[in-house]
């Protein structure tokens, strides 16, 4: 009896950790893989590359409940990481890296954040004043470098 209920205040201890942790995580699902981070504020960041699909153009999603985009509304964002600001324009919440200069500034943010060696990265909403900080826990291994990238269906990540 001791012994499964140790076992049991473990798991919960376990699995209150990772609540907290708000490390990137990786997922796969109807095609679809997705690199994403949640922070304490419930706002999140997920990176997907649709290698699944007939469109295989990757992109990122950007969800922060303050924010409320209309409709095809174009949404500013300026990514901090290490100091460095990588802008780019929202649809709603999307974007998609489609032509070359996209997909090379979309690359360039996936490099920044895979090899930072900060702890935290932000993101920016100039037209919305407001900021947002998310971990950069694990980003390495889930976003990945080059053939080893999140990316390697979508793009050759290099």
């Amino acid at each position: 009896m001791k012994l499964l209920l140790m076992i049991m205040s473990l798991t919960f201890a376990a699995s209150a950790a990772f609540a907290v942790d708000f490390r990137w995580t990786l997922g796969f699902g109807q095609g679809t893989l997705e690199a994403n981070i949640e922070n304490g504020n419930g706002s999140s960041v997920n990176i997907f590359c649709p290698l699944g699909q007939e469109d295989t153009t990757p992109g990122m999603l950007i969800h922060v409940k303050r924010i409320n985009a209309q409709r095809d509304e174009l949404v500013t964002v300026q990514m901090i990481v290490d100091g460095k600001s990588h802008p780019f324009y929202l649809k709603e919440i999307e974007l998609l890296a489609e032509g070359r200069a996209n997909m090379w500034e979309f690359r360039e943010l996936m490099r920044a954040l895979a090899s930072s060696k900060q702890k935290s990265f932000g993101i920016e909403f100039p037209k919305y004043n407001t900021a947002e900080t998310f971990s950069l826990l694990d980003a390495r291994k889930t976003i990945g470098l080059g053939k080893g990238s999140v990316l390697k269906g979508c793009d050759d990540g290099s």
